[in-house]
Formats: C-alpha cells, structure tokens, sequence
C-alpha cells in the first residue's frame, strides 16, 4: 500500500536532477491569472461586435451568459477562423483585432515562474493551449531570448530541428499563436491536430512525465485530450494539478480526466494556484539539491530568500503587505475558535498561531539579513497583533494576544541582533501608539505582555510537580523554541535571553511609565550568576560597544558603559529584589 505523502515531494526530487524528464502542460488558467483573455473570450468579444452591428448600433452590455446563448442560436456550427473572417477578412485585419484584446497585458507571476524553471533547468518543453505570447515574453525578461523555439503547427515541426536534439527550451502552442494571428477554438478547430504537430505532442509526453497546471481537460478539447490517452509510457508519472476553484466536477470527478490519471497511474495535486505550486515546486527543488530535509519552515527559508534577492521592489512590497495580513486574520481565526475559560485551550491556539507565524518570521528574517529597506513594512505588524486585545484585559483571549505579541517582540529582537542591525532595533523600541486611556503615546516596550493563562499554566503543572517556574513567560517561550523546528540556524533561545537584557538596558535610558519604569528582564534567570555574552561584548570590544552605542541608543560609548553601571544598580533592586532567587545573577556585574 503507497505511503500517502504530498506528490509534490516526489515531483520535485525528480526535477531537481536537472535530466529534464518532465513536460510543463499549461492550459488557459495559467493565462487567465494573468488577465490575459482566453480563446472563448475573444471569441466572445468577436461576437459582441456582430450582435452590436444585426441591432443597427444600439450598444447594450451583455452578460457572459447571454452572448453564450447568443452563440449557441447562431454560430455553433461555425469555426472561429469563420466568425471572425465575417468582421476582419485579411490576416493583417484580424492580427490588429487581436492585438487590440491584448493590448497593456503582461506577463503575470506564474509567467514569470515559468521562465524561472526553464533557467533552473527543470524543464526543456513547454506545451500549451493558450495562443497569447506571455510565456515568450517572460522568457525573453528572463535573458533567454534566441535560447527557445516556438512551434505552433505541423508545417514548422517540418522546418525544426527533431524534438529529442532541443538543447534549451521548445514551446509548442498546439492551438496557434496570437504573433500570427490565428488561433483554434471552436469545436471544429479542436477535433484536430496538425499531423505533424500531434505527432511531436504524441511523442513527448510519452518519452515525459507530464505536469498539467492550469486545465481543466474539457470534453471539447477532443484533438488534446486524445493525445493525453493514447499516452503509454508510465515510466515518469502524470501529474494532474486541480485549482482550488475548480470544482471537483470539472477535474477530479470529470470522468476523462479521473479514469485518465487513473489509468496511467497518475496523480492529482490540490492547489492553491497556479503561481503558488510552480514557486513551491521550485523551492523544493532547491531544497532537494542541497540534501536538506523538505519541511514547510525549510521550504518557506527558501521562498523568501529568493524572494527578496531577485523579486521587483513591487512584488517584495505586496508580498510582505500579504503575509502580514494573512497572519493577523489567521490570528482572528484563532481568537473565534479557543474557549477563553480554558487555560489548556488558550494554550493550544498559541501553539498554533505560533507555529502557522514562522513562516512569516522566516520572511522577517530575509528581509533583515538581505534588504533591510523593506523593514519599515514589518514594522506595522506589531500594533495590528496588540489591537487584537480589543478590551485592553489581561484575561481569556485578550491574554492569549499580549503573550503572543511578547513572543513576537522577543523573537523579531533576537532576529536583529543575530544580524548586529541595531539601527532596526531601534527603530521597533521607538514605535509608540496612542494607549486607551488616551491621554498620551506609550513606547512598545510599554505595551501589556501579560497572559493570566500562562500563569494558570505554571501554576496547575506546579501541582502536579511540586514546584513552578519563576518566569513562566520566558520559560514556556524558550522550552518551546527549544521543542519544535525553528527555521534559523542560529542559538535563537541565546539571543533571545541577550535582547531581552538589551530592553531591559532601553528601558533604563528611556524610562517607561504605564505598567513599570522598566521592561522587566526574565531572561536573566537563565544566565546562572554569570555575565552576558553580549555585554562582555560591550565591555571588552570597543568597537562593537560603539556600535551599539550609536546605532541603537544614539549615544556615544563613553555614555552608554555609564548607564549599564546604572542598570547594574537598578538591577540589583528592581529584578533581582523581585525574582527572590539565587539563581538570578547581575549581568552587568563587570559595569
């Protein structure tokens, strides 16, 4: 019995041998992302001018439905080469009316993905139903101009090298080209390949694995269809892709296609969108040449790298925009669903908020590592996740929001000073929001932190042991980067314990004012009576001390050694006073 496993691992493993042993099959959902009008479309609009001419110019908008039925009362019978030769007789007529249908379009993100994987070297042949250019247009954006060929009848298959010699890349547009301004459409036009044509189409997907993305195998389509199931080899898997907007009774329920796949032992992969798989696909060919493991965090460490060292200023600004805003409403989500009486269930919908957020905090990651520009785009985060505490309580979900936006704050900080980028730091310890008594602003460090869940926690599994934790809100944050699969390759937990000192010194030069004078450091109880790292750093390495001096209290160094001498003092009375521990050492004992 097969293992049930996402086919997209087993796919992408077998592309990232760069043997090509794949075909990319792409029907009109891959245009149609793009706003690009499909052949029906045209055809469609190509009508519309002829019912506007029969009714002696009386324009009126018509629906999609109505022109459909419109068709079907009075052309059914005909070709579209004939439908629109009544309107456009020449050649040259009906490429300028096209043109005009294709005029401002241009290549979308899954075009552009596309071209992407022919320069990974994924594939060689591309083979689509679409007559629009977008794919020769991504391609020739992409620095591949002259490295492919395009073949759209039989008569080119002729004039062409043997498909089996194309080195680089070969496009084979089986229902014609909108460049020579003919493309097939109606049934007639699709009963029937140019012989030259199919046989190539016939011959590649059997010596291929074949990877179907955007097509919907409609019953019309009888000349494609065919080729699909004369298709016999099944020594490389047919991969069916399924749109989640499609229904299953156009694909996986369509019996043409399910006894298809079924018979030649294929698969369906469920998408999100055409877009998505191909850059998912992608990135787990990349994970795959390195011999890492596949998981969701490794997949995503590699999108967002790729993401923002080769995207458009555009699309990295939308992206992040777009992460944001699925993380915050994944968030409200969870808010409906936890039972705020229930400290066991407030805790589980923290570790899923946790879990579904280091996708995004990968993102963080690149954007700080590699264009820190984008920063500021990160930033407006914080407050969306702390205005999810709609009645400013300490209880129940509002909790639940101040001990994630603690997580958040602790995690994002360790990110920063992994990447020594303290002019970033500084930048997040200076947002401020106006607080809902409304009668100031109040710094981020001011903001509550407090989850009266995560005591209720501490304190029932104290029962059951027989002691609780001193800092249960740091301690479950750092057993809980300790437990699970944490998409960075640094000490996060060690960072985390140095940024949270590095508040608690930021709160001491900028004192604070709605809940304390000073962010209260509870990772200093994980230092065991010795001196940080970090300030040993400060204290020893004048350089890096100045740095830090500048970049994140905008003071020099000779002022900030002054004030760590403060916080020693204030430390002795403020933290370890309250923790009354002996494990709790003062980290700034060489001040």
């Amino acid at each position: 019995m097969p293992v049930n496993i996402n086919p997209i691992l087993p796919l992408s493993y077998n592309l990232a041998d760069g043997k090509k042993k794949y075909v990319l099959f792409c029907g009109a959902g891959v245009s149609k992302d793009a706003g690009i009008p499909t052949g029906w479309d045209i055809l469609l609009e190509t009508l519309k001018l002829i019912r506007t001419q029969e009714e002696e110019g009386e324009s009126k908008e018509c629906t999609g439905k109505e022109m459909e039925t419109y068709y079907e009362e009075n052309f059914k019978d005909s070709t579209y080469s004939e439908i629109i030769e009544s309107l456009f007789p020449s050649r040259e007529e009906q490429r300028e009316f096209l043109e005009r249908l294709f005029e401002n379009k241009v290549p979308g993100k899954t075009h552009k993905l596309i071209s992407d994987w022919v320069k990974a070297g994924l594939i060689r042949f591309i083979i689509t139903t679409n007559f629009d250019s977008s794919i020769e247009h991504s391609l020739d954006d992409a620095g591949l101009r002259g490295k492919y060929s395009v073949i759209t009848d039989g008569e080119q298959v002729l004039a062409s090298k043997p498909w089996h010699l194309v080195e680089n890349c070969r496009i084979y547009k089986v229902h014609g080209t909108i460049e020579q301004g003919q493309i097939r459409n109606t049934k007639r036009d699709l009963e029937k390949l140019d012989d030259g044509l199919e046989k190539d189409f016939l011959d590649i997907i059997e010596r291929h694995g074949v990877i179907v993305l955007g097509y919907a195998g409609n019953k019309d389509d009888v000349a494609v269809m065919d080729c699909f199931n004369r298709r016999r080899f099944k020594g490389y898997t047919l991969y069916w892709t399924v749109h989640d907007n499609q229904s299953s009774d156009n694909v996986k329920e369509n019996n043409n296609v399910k006894e298809l796949v079924e018979r030649q032992d294929g698969r369906f992969i469920d998408i999100q969108s055409a877009s998505d798989f191909l850059e998912e696909v992608l990135n787990r060919v990349e994970i795959a040449r390195r011999g890492t493991e596949q998981t969701s965090e490794a997949v995503a460490q590699v999108r967002f790298k790729n993401l923002i060292t080769s995207s458009s200023d555009i699309e990295i600004r939308q992206t992040i925009d777009e992460e944001r805003r699925k993380l915050k409403k994944y968030f409200g989500n969870i808010l409906d669903e936890v039972d705020e009486g229930n400290y066991e269930s407030l805790w589980d919908g923290y570790l899923k908020i946790f879990n579904y957020s280091l996708n995004f905090l990968s993102l963080v990651a690149q954007v700080i590592k590699y264009q820190n520009k984008y920063w500021e785009r990160i930033l407006p985060l914080f407050e969306e996740i702390q205005s999810l505490n709609k009645n400013q309580s300490q209880h129940g979900k509002e909790g639940l929001v101040n001990y994630y936006f603690f997580t958040l704050l602790e995690i994002t900080g360790g990110i920063l000073l992994e990447n020594n980028a303290f002019k970033l730091l500084r930048s997040l310890l200076a947002v401020k929001r106006l607080n809902y008594t409304k009668d100031g602003m109040e710094p981020i460090l001011d903001w509550d932190t407090y989850a009266r869940f995560i005591e209720v926690k501490n304190e029932e599994e104290a029962k059951e042991k027989g002691s609780e934790w001193i800092v249960p809100h740091m301690h479950y944050l750092c057993q809980l980067i300790e437990s699970q699969e944490i998409p960075f390759e640094y000490d996060l937990r060690e960072r985390i314990i140095d940024v949270d000192l590095l508040y608690f010194v930021y709160s001491v030069i900028h004192p604070m004012g709605r809940y304390s004078y000073y962010w209260s450091p509870e990772s200093s109880v994980y230092l065991r009576g010795y001196s940080s790292k970090l300030f040993k750093g400060i204290k020893y390495d004048e350089s890096f001390g100045t740095a830090v001096a500048n970049e994140l209290f905008n003071i020099s160094y000779e002022e900030l050694v002054e004030k760590l001498g403060e916080a020693k003092g204030i430390f002795n009375t403020e933290v370890i006073g309250k923790f009354h521990t002996p494990r709790v050492g003062n980290p700034f004992e060489d001040f």
